[in-house]
């Protein structure tokens, strides 16, 4: 079927002309036995069905000694990586077999194994992937004088310009967009990191409240409650950061306020100023937070258990301030009807009708969506019913590939989420979907000829973060990696790249260098996200291991 054909019919799904109900399908028995362990045919959806809180203060506020933070991972799987792979707490059948799958490949020997294990370690310290993540992630620094809130978070289109030895990070007149989608995976390897190797805490705080920092760009003194809201990017005044003995001068000028949409389609998002911010003064926000990168974004919340043991208080506070904010905001979406709410010039509330602000839900083209809303917000799914969350347009690669890294997301969100609160049934056929997908795509990579499917940095960054979510890998699927990794180090370790890794070096002479270096194997943002198969709290017992995880315990790569 042409291109043209696949997005009328998705226009005319989105538009509900083809569709019946506009609301998820409802949860009806027992579901769970569709397909037997390792039988992963898609079960397709009906293609023809179709407590507003406020952000939490940040520690800097004050706040009733009396009154202690949430226990906010109290309900929790102990992140001890052993994650009950049998049964389900989920009202359904608790006999069910345990998922498994039909192997496939070459097993990998412990040899090979090892070997993969040093070069991908080596990878991690000669990029000086967590020196280069804490030098980089900026939003407003620890070394303001005057202490307002600090955070740091990865951006889009930032340039790093060095001129008599100073740097700066200089922002584009457009902003930036969907950085969570990048923040969220960095999250993510930090997190794991400090798992297994500790030394991260102070990283892993600028991380977090810089997600915390989204909905705190949206508060106004103004008297008015507009409830849970989350901005796509903010900009403070351009600021000179002292961080880490590091002279950086952040150049937020040319986001204040920004250069006006000037292509025929609508405005994706619009710089509105809030002059009545109490955390940071007068700040631009570019208004609509779009539903692209919040299924990367609450992963990286939900894999926080995992890196929590031995966390000081301030970041204990950090982590439960953020989960009651992010919290607060799903249950307004699905409240809301799954729209995204944001405010516009005037700070007046309205519900954008651009298709970045609202879940599909006709057809249930976008059920996963509310599906990880739904868990983050309240902890169960409820009435939400994806099935094993594959449709007809699943994997149908003549759409966006935006569309797909969307539905990917949130299906890894479901299932980590799945597994955080018990749901073990519903778990489970979130892997059997992931699976499903991957599958699919190995599967036409290795016909070969006509294949027109994802990059493989991005089937990489499916494979790795869905095996963090618990998924069993294969073999095959463990040698892609294990090509990946091959292919990212000599990417990324080429004479070329590695000036880009040394900024803030006293012999790297003054020029441009890269914010994002970006190799082949793998995304930048996602090179410690392998990390996971050793470290995540919901990996799956039974897979195929990607590296040797005593190798990886046995040698920090910082």
């Amino acid at each position: 079927m042409k291109a043209s054909h696949w997005i009328s019919i998705v226009t005319l799904l989105l538009l509900g002309v083809a569709c019946g109900e506009s609301a998820p399908r409802q949860r009806e028995g027992n579901d769970v036995g569709r397909g037997a362990p390792g039988d992963l045919t898609p079960v397709a959806s009906d293609l023809g069905a179709a407590e507003i809180g406020d952000s939490v203060p940040p520690e800097d506020a004050p706040r009733d000694s009396a009154d202690p933070a949430p226990d906010v991972f109290q309900d929790t799987t102990p992140p001890s990586g052993d994650v009950a792979f049998d049964g389900g707490a989920d009202g359904h059948d608790a006999s069910a077999p345990p998922f498994a799958r039909v192997p496939q490949g070459d097993p990998v020997s412990a040899a090979q194994l090892g070997a993969v294990t040093d070069l991908y370690l080596e990878l991690l310290r000669e990029t000086r992937w967590f020196a280069v993540v804490e030098e980089r992630a900026h939003g407003w620094p620890r070394s303001d004088p005057e202490q307002r809130f600090f955070y740091g978070t990865w951006w889009s289109g930032v340039r790093i310009l060095k001129e008599n030895g100073l740097v700066t990070y200089r922002h584009p007149p457009d902003g930036s967009d969907n950085n969570g989608l990048r923040t969220a995976p960095i999250l993510n390897g930090v997190c794991f990191a400090h798992a297994l190797w500790g030394g991260q805490e102070s990283l892993l705080r600028t991380l977090v409240r810089g997600f915390e920092s989204w909905a705190l760009a949206m508060d106004r003194d103004d008297g008015a409650d507009r409830g849970a809201l989350l901005a796509r990017a903010h900009y403070p005044e351009s600021v000179l950061s002292e961080d880490g003995g590091r002279s950086v001068y952040i150049d937020y000028d040319p986001c204040r306020p920004g250069e006006e949409w000037s292509r025929p389609t609508p405005a994706p998002s619009i710089f509105v100023l809030n002059d009545q911010n109490p955390w940071w003064g007068e700040i631009w926000v570019k208004n609509i937070r779009s539903k692209d990168d919040i299924g990367h974004m609450l992963q990286a919340l939900t894999y926080l258990p995992g890196c929590m043991e031995g966390a000081s208080d301030a970041f204990q506070d950090d982590v439960a301030r953020v989960m009651a904010a992010y919290e607060a905001w799903a249950r307004r979406v699905e409240d809301d009807g799954w729209k995204i709410a944001t405010v516009d010039e005037d700070y007046e509330l309205y519900y954008p009708e651009g298709e970045l602000a609202f879940y599909l839900m006709p057809g249930d083209i976008e059920c996963l969506l509310a599906l990880a809303t739904r868990l983050f917000g309240r902890n169960e799914p409820g009435p939400v019913d994806c099935g094993d969350g594959i449709t007809p347009l699943s994997e149908e690669w003549l759409l966006k590939n935006d569309f797909h890294q969307i539905q990917r997301s949130f299906q890894q969100a479901a299932a980590a989420l799945a597994a955080r609160h018990g749901h073990l049934a519903l778990r489970d056929l979130m892997l059997r979907g992931l699976a499903w997908r991957i599958e699919r795509i190995l599967d036409a990579k290795e016909l070969g000829a006509g294949y027109d499917g994802p990059h493989e940095r991005d089937v990489a960054e499916l494979i790795v973060m869905s095996a963090n979510a618990g998924l069993p890998l294969t073999a095959r699927e463990v040698r892609f990696l294990h090509e990946r990794i091959a292919e990212a180090h000599e990417s990324y370790l080429s004479e070329h790249m590695r000036r880009h890794y040394h900024v803030f070096d006293a012999d790297t002479p003054d020029g441009e260098y890269a914010f994002t270096p970006e190799g082949s194997g793998f995304f930048f943002r996602l090179l410690a996200a392998a990390l996971g198969t050793c470290a995540s709290p919901w990996r799956h017992p039974d897979s195929e291991p990607v590296l040797d995880c005593e190798r990886v315990r046995a040698a920090a790569p910082y």
